[in-house]
Formats: structure tokens, sequence, C-alpha cells
């Protein structure tokens, strides 16, 4: 069942806290956004799942990040059933690294939620590289998962 428009508006929103959390650097925000049992597939053989080891992995993730901006941009939910639902948005990150220098990237994030007490969390959200530099000189990274299908 495609998303009603209520859905799609708070599920947009629980998306934007996420992203205001991660500009705010602001670790409860940004862990309130998950399902107490959410994975973060962010690449790796062990991704964190429930809010302990979630914490423990923003932690590291921010330790060398001396700025950070986040902004969605489009997106689509692609299905609500019931507490249930499927997404996804693309965003732009622009990140410094301690005295390294800045990063660029555009990202696709693919989410599946839940709902949990009445409002929708993510219940496993992956992270998709599609472009990364320093600006367009960067590296597009083709989307080789869809690429296979």
């Amino acid at each position: 069942m495609a998303a009603v428009p209520d859905e799609y508006l708070a599920i947009r929103q629980l998306c934007e806290r996420y992203v205001d959390a991660v500009n705010r650097r602001d670790e409860a925000a940004w862990l309130a956004t998950w399902a107490p049992d959410g994975v973060w597939l962010y690449g790796g053989d062990d991704p964190p799942r429930g809010r302990e080891a979630l914490g423990r992995f923003w932690k590291e993730a921010m330790r060398d990040i001396s700025a950070i901006v986040m902004v969605v941009h489009s997106g689509v939910v692609e299905r609500v059933d019931g507490d249930a639902a499927a997404a996804r948005w693309y965003h732009s990150e622009h990140v410094q690294v301690g005295e390294r220098g800045g990063m660029a990237g555009v990202t696709l994030y693919e989410d599946e939620l839940t709902r949990v007490d009445g409002d929708w969390r993510f219940a496993r959200r992956s992270h998709r590289l599609l472009y990364s530099g320093p600006d367009l000189s960067g590296v597009f990274h083709p989307d080789a998962a869809r690429d296979a299908d």
C-alpha cells in the first residue's frame, strides 16, 4: 500500500530528526530515531544492533569529526503496512575530519521502519555512498546492487 500523506510526513519527519541530531551532534536525539533493536548497515561485517551498540558506533564515528552538515533531499515512502514501512532518502553530507580536510558526499539511505509507541523509528537503515569528493571533481560510485538486478 502506498503511503498516505500523513504517514509520509511522519516518516519524513523521522528522517529530518535524524539529520537534525547529526548536525547538532546530539547523540540522545539520534538514538531516539532508532527502534530499540534497530540495526545500522553502514558497511563492515558486524553492524551495530540495538541502542547500546548504536551509541558505541555514534561515539566512534563522531570522535574525529570536527564539523558536519547533513541535508536530506528527496525521498519516497515505498510502502506502509500497519506498523511497518519502507522508504529511501537522498542526503548530502559535508564533513570536516579533524585537521585532515573535508569531504562531500551524496548518499542513499534505505530504511525499514517500525512504529514504536505510535511513532516511526528506524528498524533497519542502510547507507550507500553515491558520490564522494571535495567538489564535482570527486568520484561517483555506481549503484552496483541495483545494476545487478
